[in-house]
């Protein structure tokens, strides 16, 4: 009969316990807040069918967005947990998708040879009088909204998968280092700019699009470590998608592409309003 009674009141603190636990976690709005790596993927070169059937390299430019090396990005985003299974977010994402670099592989006088596609050179009867690398830059700024599918609700470790929907205002920023070279070494600003829109080679990057507006996807999986009530981390990534304006790489001599690359993020999370507050 005594044990029984021990029995009965361990029970019950089991289950106060256990829903305790359970409801400290149910709060209706999370904070997040986060940093990322962005990895691009994708071709880097071009290729085409060749008259005797096989591929190979052309002088054409090389991809733009898949030659960007990688970036980070912050992330601030605002989530409703409708119920202990669907959440739905809302947040901003700041991109600095890292420097572009392309080294052309070639042949000269038996040799391979390896080249920088940004490096350039002034040269004058044969000698060079300054060198140096141009540059290319790219950001992004994301506005997304996102459906979450908890596994493990009110659990200290809960997995989950999201899929957010963007919408992107992405910059291309081209910087002719050589243009203002060519100008401190007494050169014409005149002389320089019809020279260079003259060029048909794939050093013409001054016609990349500077903006493009796009939708995107990000779908993704991730995990909450619930340090508390109030405060937890959490670790997610994926693929992102982020769709450009064609036409404008088409008339820069680009291959129409789309801006894609893998995610990791890692952030805080801060929740407040439990549902017996409310």
């Amino acid at each position: 009969m005594k044990s029984s009674k021990i029995t009965y009141v361990l029970a019950t603190l089991l289950i106060l316990t256990t829903s305790n636990l359970f409801a400290q976690f149910e709060n209706k709005v999370t904070l997040n807040v986060s940093i990322g790596a962005i990895q691009p993927v994708g071709q880097s070169e071009y290729i085409y069918l060749s008259q005797n059937g096989t591929y190979l390299n052309t002088w054409l430019m090389p991809y733009l967005f898949s030659n960007f090396e990688r970036g980070g990005s912050f992330t601030g985003t605002v989530m409703f947990n409708l119920n202990r299974t669907f959440s739905l977010g809302v947040g901003v994402t700041m991109e600095r998708i890292g420097d572009w670099e392309y080294i052309d592989e070639y042949t000269a006088n038996g040799e391979r040879v390896e080249n920088n596609f940004l490096s350039w050179n002034i040269t004058q009867e044969g000698s060079i009088l300054d060198e140096g690398m141009n540059e290319l830059n790219m950001y992004n700024l994301g506005i997304g909204v996102f459906p979450r599918i908890n596994m493990a609700y009110g659990k200290r470790f809960n997995p989950y998968v999201f899929v957010e929907v963007t919408f992107n205002y992405t910059d291309i920023n081209y910087i002719d280092n050589r243009r203002d070279s060519w100008i401190a070494l007494g050169g014409s600003e005149q002389e320089y700019d019809e020279w260079y829109y003259s060029l048909t080679s794939p050093s013409a990057y001054n016609n990349t699009p500077q903006q493009s507006f796009g939708i995107g996807l990000y779908p993704g999986i991730g995990f909450d470590f619930n340090i508390s009530s109030n405060l937890g981390l959490f670790v997610h990534g994926g693929y992102s998608f982020i769709s450009i304006n064609k036409a404008d790489l088409e008339e820069s001599n680009l291959e129409p592409e789309n801006f894609t690359s893998a995610k990791v993020e890692v952030g805080l999370k801060f929740s407040f309003l439990r549902s017996k507050d409310i």
